[in-house]
């Protein structure tokens, strides 16, 4: 019988180097344990790493898709809550006016003219409105607050009317002003007169917030208001009282037809939100699928992992253990 044996040096650097392979292969375990991926990639995808790039880009792409839905969603809830203070007051003093018309006096016309001047200030303010920093209504200007001040128009309009005294004539002169481009667009307009660009949202989807303050709705609430303001004896003093209830009272009806005006807003931004919505839900669920299409490919087993990890130290716990035995071998020790 052939007996092979070895010596102390092959030995050793045989125990050495099962010792360093072991090590490297609890090294290995340790850190697919600790971040979860599998070590053997391309193996375990058969050298095509390619699927995996294109999975790992995809979900990039979305998420920055959810993250323009996300601004875009707060964009334009936003510009409906501001939308909607305006038509709130446009409502409520239109309402107010019809319904004192039978009964208006001197007292209750200025009453009604100087809530006409609050409610034009708080909707060029609202105009103004802006979102972390970026005006809502200015177009791509969104570092320029649109509007100048409701005493900026006041004076304009003042300057325009302050002969006339016949309530048509005071209303169609406030009319041409806001229509004409040397008017309202070059005294109170300071934003730009381009649309901002459309934001993608998703893979097909695109979202546009074609909102600026000067759009002809806004400035039916914004002449109507001023209309009413125009009633007060602080700016044409000459009317009568007949003369400054006629005037309030045709503010009233302008403020009813912005009123529906500002509704037509209102529905268009809601329907923006609820495409809005339901792209987010659709790359919520593509984003849920990619991920998990990724993770079956690059995850490792923890139960597994952690099966292996204790089969590797017992493996060197024993390699250990004869290594010290064969340390203490000795030919004085066997006799």
């Amino acid at each position: 019988m052939n007996v092979t044996s070895f010596g102390d040096m092959a030995q050793f650097l045989f125990l050495r180097t099962r010792s360093v392979d072991l090590n490297k292969t609890l090294d290995t375990l340790t850190q697919e344990m600790s971040t979860g991926i599998a070590s053997n990639l391309p193996e375990r995808l058969g050298g095509d790493l390619g699927f995996v790039a294109d999975l790992e880009r995809s979900i990039s792409r979305m998420d920055s898709y959810q993250v323009a839905a996300q601004e875009s969603a707060l964009f334009s809830a936003t510009a409906q809550s501001y939308v909607e203070r305006i038509n709130d007051n446009a409502l409520k003093l239109g309402s107010n006016i019809l319904a004192l018309t039978s009964t208006a006096n001197e007292t209750t016309a200025q009453e009604l003219a100087t809530q006409s001047m609050s409610y034009l200030s708080e909707t060029i303010s609202n105009l103004n409105g802006q979102l972390s920093g970026r005006s809502l209504f200015s177009g791509t200007d969104t570092g320029t607050t649109p509007l100048e001040s409701a005493d900026t128009m006041m004076a304009a309009l003042v300057a325009e009317v302050g002969a006339l005294t016949d309530v048509d004539d005071i209303a169609n002169t406030v009319q041409n002003w806001f229509d004409d481009p040397a008017g309202f667009d070059a005294i109170m307009y300071n934003g730009s007169t381009s649309n901002m660009s459309a934001v993608r949202i998703g893979a097909n989807e695109e979202v546009n917030f074609s909102l600026r303050a000067d759009d002809d709705r806004f400035k039916q609430a914004l002449k109507s208001f001023a209309l009413g303001a125009l009633a007060s004896s602080d700016y044409l003093s000459h009317l009568s009282s007949v003369e400054s209830s006629a005037l309030v009272e045709r503010a009233g009806t302008e403020l009813m037809n912005a009123q529906s005006q500002l509704t037509d807003i209102q529905s268009d931004l809601g329907f923006v939100e609820a495409r809005i919505e339901e792209t987010r839900t659709r790359n919520t669920a593509a984003l849920t699928s990619m991920s998990t299409t990724l993770n079956d490919l690059i995850l490792s087993d923890p139960a597994e992992t952690a099966t292996r990890i204790d089969e590797v130290q017992f493996q060197l716990e024993a390699l250990y253990s004869i290594t010290v035995r064969s340390s203490q071998l000795n030919l004085l020790n066997y006799m």
